[in-house]
């Protein structure tokens, strides 16, 4: 945790974070309902335009905030300092962009910031797929291969209807792209 609080290091990790956890502490500490309009609703448009991104800080459970902020804190901070403040927002927006596109071509719903964590997600481990740091020594490829085939398995079949699963492949592809434009601007990561 001591690692997002760097702020000279983290500045958007941290403004991120700050956020998500302002916005679920307003939604749990009061009525999620005063929330809403921060959520992507196809319904609510176009009044609600801004929701696009909006809807990446939004999460109303405990396990969906864990998860993401978790992402966020474990591999965010790392890809802000690879790439940089300024490309780490255009990365991490870009996901929640693209994610949000897929609610608003289904013509539904959606909350959180699972968008920004695959791009996050994706980025980092395919810029350094051979690094051993997953679990029982698993090459870092793996993580993004099997999310990419459980959401697509989860499309296919019907698991889990109520992840959004078309937002998480759209973030994984923005980290692809990304991945590709914005390597050559890598930095070294120094793990003080």
């Amino acid at each position: 945790m001591s690692e997002i609080i760097d702020i000279k290091k983290n500045p958007v990790s941290l403004l991120f974070f700050i956020m998500a956890a302002g916005i679920f502490f307003v939604a749990r500490g009061t009525d999620p309902e005063n929330i809403r309009f921060l959520a992507f609703d196809y319904e609510a448009l176009p009044q609600r335009w801004y929701a696009i991104l909006t809807y990446g800080f939004v999460h109303v459970d405990w396990n969906h905030i864990i998860i993401n902020m978790g992402l966020l804190i474990w591999i965010g901070i790392w890809v802000e300092r690879l790439i940089g403040s300024n490309r780490y927002i255009v990365l991490v927006l870009g996901g929640i962009l693209a994610g949000g596109l897929t609610l608003l071509l289904r013509e539904t719903a959606g909350i959180g910031f699972s968008a920004g964590a695959a791009a996050i997600v994706f980025y980092y481990h395919f810029a350094f797929p051979m690094k051993r740091e997953l679990p029982f020594g698993l090459p870092n490829v793996v993580l993004p291969v099997v999310l990419l085939i459980v959401s697509v398995g989860a499309i296919i079949f019907g698991w889990l209807p109520a992840v959004g699963h078309y937002p998480h492949i759209a973030g994984a592809l923005v980290g692809i792209v990304f991945l590709g434009i914005f390597s050559k601007h890598h930095k070294p990561i120094h793990e003080d």
